[in-house]
């Protein structure tokens, strides 16, 4: 426990002996006081004392000197005030005037000299020169608490002159720290205060000459223990510039990673809270392989920082599905290079360049990772051809400088990728980030957490040693005690590996800058990486590529496809984006309209309700299977769910044709399709005419018009109906041109094969193409939909017209929002998605499209499902988050609506079919598969009914 002010008024005949006393007790540190009366104050020399003195005592010396000049104004007071000689009389006016002695001086020991510094008069103060304390302090103790004083280097100037504001915000997390353990609410040195003291000898430039006569001229006010400075290398150099000045204290690093650092038998005076480089290093392939990057480049700095680095990633990626795609000769340069010298070795920048490797694992540090950067914007770089992952562990400084290389940092250096140590971690975390904002009222960096906590590791340490009475100046025991602390901090848990200088540390923050067209760069926490958890990476906040979407970018640029231009040509064209939302439009219209005309002049009918039990034909069968194939049609329509699950949205993407998400668009992959559809609708057409015009009885002797009217039964509601969405979808994708290299509509190329030239050559000839397939393939399907099923005589289940020519009209909104909204803006096109599944779910609920309960209700359930994946996609997409609590919740809800459903279905739903008998199965299957070459004989047994369907159609 220490006390602030220390009262001595015994007789000391040595007063060398009162001071080896006080050092001995550890009582002359800063914030304590020491007042002496007169006759203890002899010889002394404690700088800051104060020394009350009887006024023209200011110069004795000694017990001796004293005693003289106390008989010389004894006998001087004798003779001026007595006229008797009576020696009873001599003595009480003697006496009663030392009792009413009121005039004294103060005396303050500053510099070994004594200074009257104030008088006491008639019990008036009055100081007329400046006090020093203990500790060369100016400040008078005003806390019964002793100081522990430390020091930290969070000064913002470099030699020459370069400021910088990095480590002077990172030091403010120790201030905050501070604060709060000298609150007298804290249980943390309850009884004593810390007091720092601000080393600015290099803030991230180290000059020997200049930090050595820094340190020199504040040597006293080191204290207990240091914070050291910013970066691995200034720490590194300012403990051995410690050594050369026989300065001995524990250092706490809290923003110095290299792996050089660790070893306590070449820095036994070190721990850090930071994480150490070798860690982080070892990490990076495991976090890559996880966020699925397969294919990178690799670029270090050739020295320690550099080499170790690199030597702990290719260990690690040996282990990962990983391939560095630059060359052994084109992935280190000098670490000494400037501005300048830098342009010497653009040959293995070049190189680099031509691996085609889009993402660099970027082995640098301050300022050569700034040069490395201009130089690949001088080579012909831009946004997003390189994405660098870097271990710097501030993102901010790379552009702190505002010189006029600046855009050339921004343009190659937004976004940028690294992992941390992890910040603002739980409750706590969360308060001092609160603190910060309120004190500062600006934003802290990632270094402010580890000061905060760096503070803390040498307060609890201290703390340890006072409550077991140990000598907390002792260097060496106050070092091991804070190699053996453990304890909740900013950063998690922190507590020292033992045998090493390194932090443990199981969580890692995942960090990306991103630039707003504003021109604000901010700092953004994508989420926890745990690498040896089952869990291994938690996404707090979507990643933003380049293209400012969160869909990672290719491996290698160019990968999916060779475009005849360089990525940075590329540019959102507005004019194609608007002709494209006019052609969209302008088919729902017609949609809408043909829709309209079709249900009021032909299909304006009711069907009659399924009321006894009938056998389930194949018939039946592709009702149900329709259903089925919608629910993943739908739901490839809406939001995008690959965050969630990719296997489904490549399963809802591949029943849609929404190909380019589950393969390669390459060597024509996608004009295969559109061949394939453009065949597809010629098909249906062919098949819709032989049909409506009853070729197969008028020509009864052409073979050709019966087969095409038996695929009919079977390829009518696959094309008519499940085709739709895929067939309207591939045939509007031949007018997304809305990203250009020019200004003219020309200059736009194909959304889906950047090799192809919109409004000219081939594109022209598909895109008529396409606008005539359109045309004729929609009215046809619309008008088919409900004909198909009046054709068929084992078709039991029906579907409500009016319910088809809706459906009709709500797949082509769907469509024309997937290729327009969906394009600008995901949240929004998520919103409006769900908006219209929700009213589409009501009219089913209301209007009942089949004749058949069951179906209608697994008809509503189904899309109410895609409503469950379309508002978890819609809030991952706005909220971000953990994807694995989102895909739980997913299924969770998925297994509730089928729960559900099946519940009501035995309630309310009665089966109105049954399955067929094994035998009328085996020949239903025989006839379709022999393509109706099955004796008329056979196939009266299983068709009981003579009547045609050209009959049936006429009739109707």
């Amino acid at each position: 426990m220490g006390s602030t002010l220390y009262y001595i008024s015994i007789r000391f005949t040595d007063t060398k002996d009162l001071q080896e006393a006080l050092i001995t007790a550890k009582l002359l540190t800063t914030g304590n006081g020491i007042l002496l009366a007169q006759r203890s104050g002899y010889e002394c020399e404690i700088e800051g004392s104060l020394i009350i003195s009887e006024l023209g005592y200011e110069n004795i010396s000694s017990e001796v000197n004293y005693m003289k000049k106390s008989i010389e104004n004894a006998i001087n007071f004798i003779l001026n005030s007595t006229t008797g000689n009576d020696a009873d009389e001599i003595i009480t006016m003697l006496n009663l005037k030392w009792n009413q002695q009121t005039s004294f001086s103060l005396i303050n020991i500053q510099n070994k000299n004594r200074t009257v510094v104030g008088h006491i008069i008639n019990g008036n103060l009055e100081f007329f020169e400046k006090l020093t304390f203990i500790g060369n302090s100016s400040e008078i103790p005003k806390s019964t608490r002793k100081a522990l004083k430390w020091s930290i280097e969070a000064g913002g100037t470099n030699p020459g002159s370069l400021s910088t504001t990095v480590s002077v915000i990172g030091g403010r997390g120790s201030a905050i720290a501070q604060d709060e353990i000298n609150n007298k609410g804290s249980q943390l040195l309850s009884n004593f205060q810390l007091q720092s003291f601000n080393f600015d000898c290099g803030a991230t430039f180290y000059d020997q000459a200049f930090a050595t006569a820094c340190y020199k001229n504040d040597i006293d006010k080191f204290g207990l223990a240091h914070i050291s400075p910013l970066g691995s290398a200034m720490a590194y150099y300012s403990m051995l510039t410690f050594k050369k000045l026989n300065l001995t204290f524990p250092n706490v690093g809290c923003t110095n990673a290299d792996a050089s650092l660790n070893n306590t038998k070449i820095f036994p005076w070190y721990a850090r809270v930071q994480i150490s480089s070798s860690y982080a290093f070892s990490l990076v392939p495991i976090l890559l392989n996880a966020l699925g990057w397969k294919e990178i480049g690799i670029l270090y700095q050739n020295d320690s920082y550099g080499q170790s680095g690199y030597y702990y990633i290719k260990q690690s990626i040996e282990k990962q599905d990983i391939r560095i795609v630059n060359s052994e000769d084109s992935r280190v340069i000098p670490a000494n290079l400037n501005r300048t010298s830098v342009k010497d070795y653009k040959r293995i920048i070049q190189r680099i360049i031509d691996s085609e490797a889009r993402l660099l694992v970027y082995l640098l540090q301050f300022p050569l990772c700034n040069y490395v950067m201009e130089e690949l914007y001088d080579l012909g770089m831009r946004k997003g051809d390189i994405i660098i992952f870097t271990l710097v562990t501030d993102l901010l400084p790379l552009y702190s400088y505002n010189d006029t290389f600046l855009y050339k940092r921004l343009e190659i250096g937004t976004p940028m990728f690294t992992i941390v140590g992890q910040n603002w971690a739980g409750d706590l975390g969360k308060n001092v980030l609160s603190k910060y904002t309120e004190t500062y009222k600006s934003s802290p960096n990632s270094f402010t957490c580890f000061y905060y906590d760096g503070l803390y590791l040498i307060a609890h340490a201290l703390d340890y040693m006072i409550n077991r009475g140990l000598d907390y100046y002792d260097p060496t025991k106050l070092m091991a005690a804070i190699r053996n602390q453990q304890f909740i901090g900013c950063t998690g848990r922190v507590s020292i590996e033992k045998g090493s200088n390194d932090r443990i540390m199981d969580t890692i923050d995942i960090q990306g800058n991103w630039l707003y067209d504003n021109g604000t760069l901010i700092v953004y926490k994508i989420g926890d990486f745990r690498p040896f958890s089952l869990k291994i990476i938690s996404i707090e906040h979507p990643i933003f590529y380049p293209d400012g979407t969160t869909n990672k970018p290719t491996d290698l640029r160019n990968a999916n496809q060779k475009c005849p231009f360089k990525d940075r040509l590329i540019k959102t064209f507005t004019s194609g984006r608007l002709l494209l939302f006019g052609i969209c439009f302008a088919v729902a219209l017609e949609s809408i309209i043909i829709t309209v005309v079709i249900w009021k002049k032909w299909w304006d009918v009711p069907i009659e309700p399924l009321t006894q039990r009938e056998e389930i034909s194949f018939q039946d069968l592709i009702v149900g299977f329709t259903i089925c194939i919608e629910f993943f049609q739908f739901s490839a329509m809406g939001p995008d769910f690959s965050p969630i699950s990719v296997l489904l949205s490549d399963l809802s993407n591949s029943f849609s044709l929404d190909l380019d998400d589950v393969l390669k668009m390459e060597s024509g992959v996608f004009w295969i399709i559109v061949d394939a559809v453009f065949g597809g609708i010629a098909l249906w057409l062919l098949l819709c005419i032989v049909v409506l015009t009853r070729l197969d009885e008028r020509f009864p002797s052409f073979s050709p018009f019966r087969f095409l009217d038996w695929v009919a039964d079977y390829l009518m509601p696959i094309l008519g109906n499940l085709c739709f969405i895929p067939f309207v979808s591939i045939c509007l994708d031949i007018f997304v041109c809305d990203q250009s290299i020019g200004d003219s509509f020309t200059d736009s190329f194909l959304s889906k094969d950047c090799t192809y030239f919109c409004w000219k050559d081939e594109h022209l000839v598909y895109a008529i193409l396409s606008f005539f397939a359109l045309l004729a393939y929609e009215p046809f399907a619309v008008f088919c939909r409900p004909l198909w099923q009046e054709l068929q005589l084992f078709l039991h289940v029906k579907t409500v017209p009016l319910y088809l020519m809706v459906k009709s009209i709500f797949q082509i909104a769907l469509i024309v929002l997937n290729k327009t909204v969906k394009r600008a803006t995901g949240l929004g096109h998520g919103v409006i998605f769900i908006v219209l599944m929700v009213i589409y779910v009501v009219f089913i609920f209301r209007f009942k499209p089949y004749n058949y309960p069951r179906f209608s209700w697994w008809q509503a359930l189904s899309l109410i499902g895609v409503i469950w994946i379309a508002f978890l996609s819609t809030v991952i997409l706005g909220a971000g988050g953990d994807s694995n609590i989102y895909l739980i919740l997913l299924f969770a809800g998925w297994v509730i609506l089928i729960l559900f459903g099946f519940y009501v279905q035995t309630k309310k739903y009665p089966s109105m079919l049954y399955r067929k008998k094994a035998g009328d199965t085996s020949t239903l299957f025989k006839f379709a598969f022999t393509f109706g070459k099955v004796a008329r004989s056979s196939l009266a047994k299983i068709i009981p009914s003579s009547e045609s369907k050209s009959n049936r159609l006429a009739n109707e």
